[in-house]
């Protein structure tokens, strides 16, 4: 019940061509929210210099979510969304 509150308020905002690419691969709003959630709350996100996006990630589950969108006043554009069974291997070896 909480993580859905802390969910609503990630408003998103999605343009047409940008939802028709998330049915077509299966991605929901919540995944996007989930991820623009954590990308913020951690500051776990990638600066795209050439587009002033961020690009991040989240894997909740087997599934790895990456979002490219852009904070704005009235809540977060979206700009692309895929995503991979894989998983990322943070570990630093040295």
């Amino acid at each position: 019940m909480a993580e859905q509150k802390e969910l609503n308020r990630v408003k998103l905002i999605i343009s047409e061509d940008t939802r028709h690419l998330m049915e077509k691969r299966h991605i929901l709003d919540e995944d996007i929210q989930r991820v623009i959630n954590y990308a913020e709350a951690t500051g776990s996100k990638l600066l795209i210099r050439h587009t002033g996006h961020y690009l991040a990630y989240h894997r909740p589950v087997s599934v790895t979510y990456w979002v490219e969108y852009l904070p704005r006043d009235d809540g977060f554009m979206v700009y692309n969304t895929y995503s991979h069974r894989m998983e990322i291997n943070e570990e630093v070896k040295e």
